[in-house]
This record gives C-alpha cells, structure tokens and sequence, in this order.
C-alpha cells in the first residue's frame, strides 16, 4: 500500500510543482529587481520537479513524452500539423492579416522554440505526471495551468497596454484540451508540439523582431 501510494503522489506532486513553478515565473518576469528573483525561484522548482522525476524508473524521453511507439504516428503528425496550421490561419484572419506569411523572418526561429518548449513542458511533461490521476484529469489539469501561466505573463503589464485577459485564458486554455487529448491519444507529445510549431510558423512567419510581450 505505501508502495502505491507513493508511486501515486510522487508524479502528482511534480507536475503540481512544476505548474507553480511556471506561474510564479510568468507573474514575475517583468517585475524590477527584487520580485524578478520570484520568477528565477519558480524556474528553479520546475527544474527541481524535473531533476526528482529522473529519479524514477522513467527514461528522459518517457517522461517528456517523446514517443514514437504508435503505429499511427504519422496520422497523428499530420492531424496535429493541419490542426496548428489552420489555428494559425484563424488568428491571421481574424486579425486582419494575410492568410499566410510574406516571408520568414529571424523572429519565427525563437518563435518555434519557444512554442516547442512549452509543448514539451506542459503537455509532455506536466500532463505526463498529472496522469497518475487519470488522462483526463491530466489533460485538463495540463491546460489550465498552460492557460494560467500565458495569463500570469500579463498580470504586469507597461503603462498603456491592455490585455483581455479573460480572452487569453479561454483561447489557451481551450487550444491545450485539444493539444492534450492529441497527446493522450498518440501517447506522444510529438503531433502537438508539431501543431504548435506550424502554429507559431504561421503567425509569426514574417516578423523579423520580437513581439513587445517576448523580451521585455
């Protein structure tokens, strides 16, 4: 029994942790010195979070979710792809843009990695851990913290900026159940973080330096 339970919480607490961690971070990132040291703390936890599930009988890959295992994965790279595609689309449009970039510019590299990361983190590795709970509560427990964290990047925002941020929660928070369940159901963190990196392909194409909210 306590063998079982331990391998129950354990998980659970690193992918909870982890989630902390990355709100702590976003909420804190702009801030001056000292509360910026808050958001190196929460970084700090999700690496600790990390380092202790490496500890467990996992490999690196399991634990991130970068499988190849499915039989399907093609299928599954190819909805995730088309998925992140058409999302991207949709943003261009409903901002007025052209339906696809003019041109690839320095930003779009970052773009993608950065988007490749919190694939790996949030629907690889937090949803991994949170699934000791279920895979569905992981999916929408992965999401909601994904969601919190990109609405903590904006808890402090420059003078004269505004952000709905009921809007941003709700878009991320819904765009991550269906990058989760994509995951749960090829078993591999691969076909969302293909779709995301599209995604981010898409919408960031032709910028050729950072959005305000990037580095600042």
């Amino acid at each position: 029994m306590q063998v079982r339970e331990t391998t129950f919480r354990r998980p659970l607490l690193d992918g909870l942790v982890a989630s902390a961690g990355m709100i702590l971070f976003g909420t804190f990132v702009r801030c001056p010195i000292p509360q910026i040291c808050i958001s190196a703390i929460g970084l700090m936890a999700v690496a600790l979070a990390m380092i202790h599930s490496l500890h467990s009988d996992l490999g690196l890959g399991e634990t991130l979710g970068l499988s190849l295992d499915s039989r399907q994965m093609l299928v599954w790279m190819l909805i995730g792809c088309a998925g992140g595609t058409a999302l991207g689309i949709f943003s261009r449009v409903s901002q007025d843009m052209a339906t696809f970039p003019t041109g690839i510019g320095q930003f779009v590299f970052a773009a993608c990695a950065i988007g490749a990361s919190e694939e790996l983190l949030f629907r690889g590795y937090i949803q991994g851990r949170l699934r000791s709970l279920g895979p569905v509560p992981a999916v929408v427990l992965a999401a909601a913290a994904h969601s919190a964290y990109k609405v903590s990047l904006f808890v402090f925002l420059p003078e004269g900026v505004a952000v709905d941020h009921l809007s941003l929660g709700y878009n991320t928070f819904a765009s991550g159940l269906a990058a989760g369940a994509l995951r749960e159901w090829s078993r591999s963190v691969l076909p969302p973080l293909g779709g995301h990196v599209l995604f981010d392909i898409v919408v960031y194409g032709e910028r050729s330096v950072a959005p305000w909210w990037v580095w600042s």
